[in-house]
């Protein structure tokens, strides 16, 4: 072989040799980069595994504490508005025959009660007379006065009331105008053209508790005599009435509604200080004379024990004089005086004023009225009722 041919071959030989090795080299780059591609494929698939769990156990976690954080609540709106919150006011609980806060709330819808009360002179002083919440007082016979106390709470009476007297035809219908149990202690019976308060309780389907046979809630006292000792035992009253099986739930549809102002203040531009009234020519004056600090209009001279009162009404009434002869089989005659509860004038006095109104009875419903025909407001507090003779010279004079 010429040396030309070697150095062909040698050239041959080392071409191939570098082109082996380049080969070599490629592959191993390659097969380093495959290596790379797939180290890195893999760690991003590691990656966005582990991603996805993240995520997964972060929508658990959202959804497990979002769940019970907001169990119950209803879903929010975002507005723009601004909100309001508002508070109702507190309800106050008054008294309905006074007007008076601080009332029993368990008492409100329940019947009032009301006690013919002895007012002749033996049965002065009488008992708890400045708890009553309400005073009607008028004429029954002889040229006496008589009170009918109304009390708005059954359950929560004085120890002792009265004393007790019997009953009389007017008093036992201004106790209906208010649904109240009548409680007295014996009534005057019909004869001849009289219509006794025995039959008018009857007539009027009144429920009573009369002393005369119900003894439980009744006791004699032993500072008076008889018959102005007898007085009613308040904490035995409501036994009394629910072994009668009366009704001690409100009727409202025959209940009398007193309407009030929320605070005293005077009712008219008229002064009033000092008022006397007569029921009529027949019967004595009562003067009360009005107290600028408390704001109420006192009383001893009448009671012999001081009395006050927030509102005197006056109510101008026709009433009837009717004879009833031999009397007790005794051959003399008792001259009884009934009013016509029907309509009338009448006159309110209240701190320091006086106005007029008119009042009259509708359906069994009284009711007071201004000048303008609507409900007359009475300041909150006690009142007492004057029934005065429209046609027999009762009057009241204010000063």
């Amino acid at each position: 072989m010429s040396n030309k041919d070697n150095e062909f071959e040698q050239n041959d030989f080392a071409e191939e040799f570098f082109d082996a090795a380049e080969i070599n080299a490629l592959n191993d780059e390659e097969e380093r980069n495959n290596q790379s591609k797939n180290s890195k494929n893999k760690n991003k698939t590691i990656i966005i595994a582990v991603a996805a769990v993240v995520a997964v156990i972060a929508i658990v976690c959202g959804v497990y504490f979002g769940f019970f954080h907001n169990k119950g609540e209803e879903p929010t709106e975002t507005s723009s508005q601004t909100t309001t919150t508002t508070t109702e006011a507190p309800v106050i609980i008054t008294n309905p025959l006074t007007g008076e806060a601080d009332y029993n709330e368990a008492a409100i819808g329940k019947r009032p009660v009301s006690v013919v009360i002895d007012n002749a002179s033996g049965a002065r002083p009488q008992y708890n007379m400045s708890k009553a919440d309400l005073v009607v007082e008028g004429e029954v016979e002889g040229g006496e006065s008589r009170m009918l106390w109304f009390f708005a709470d059954m359950k929560n009476l004085p120890d002792q009331i009265g004393p007790t007297r019997s009953a009389r035809p007017s008093f036992v219908k201004f106790a209906k105008l208010f649904d109240s149990v009548y409680v007295h202690f014996g009534g005057s019976h019909s004869k001849g053209s009289y219509v006794g308060g025995y039959e008018t309780i009857k007539q009027e389907g009144v429920d009573d508790i009369d002393g005369m046979t119900v003894s439980s809630c009744f006791r004699r006292t032993s500072d008076k005599v008889s018959p102005h000792n007898a007085v009613l035992i308040g904490e035995n009253l409501l036994a009394a009435v629910e072994k009668k099986n009366y009704r001690t739930d409100l009727d409202e549809s025959s209940f009398s509604k007193l309407n009030f102002k929320e605070e005293v203040s005077p009712v008219s531009d008229v002064p009033c200080k000092n008022v006397t009234v007569k029921f009529s020519s027949r019967t004595r004056s009562h003067t009360l004379a009005y107290n600028s600090e408390s704001k109420v209009y006192t009383n001893q001279a009448d009671y012999a024990t001081p009395v006050s009162f927030t509102n005197l009404i006056v109510m101008y009434a026709d009433s009837t004089y009717i004879d009833k002869n031999n009397y007790k089989g005794a051959g003399r005659t008792e001259t009884y005086l009934n009013y016509s509860l029907t309509s009338g004038n009448g006159k309110l006095i209240s701190c320091g004023t006086a106005v007029d109104f008119t009042w009259s009875v509708d359906n069994g419903i009284l009711s007071f009225k201004d000048k303008n025909g609507k409900d007359l407001k009475l300041n909150p507090g006690k009142s007492w009722i004057a029934l005065t003779s429209a046609n027999h010279n009762g009057s009241v004079t204010v000063e």
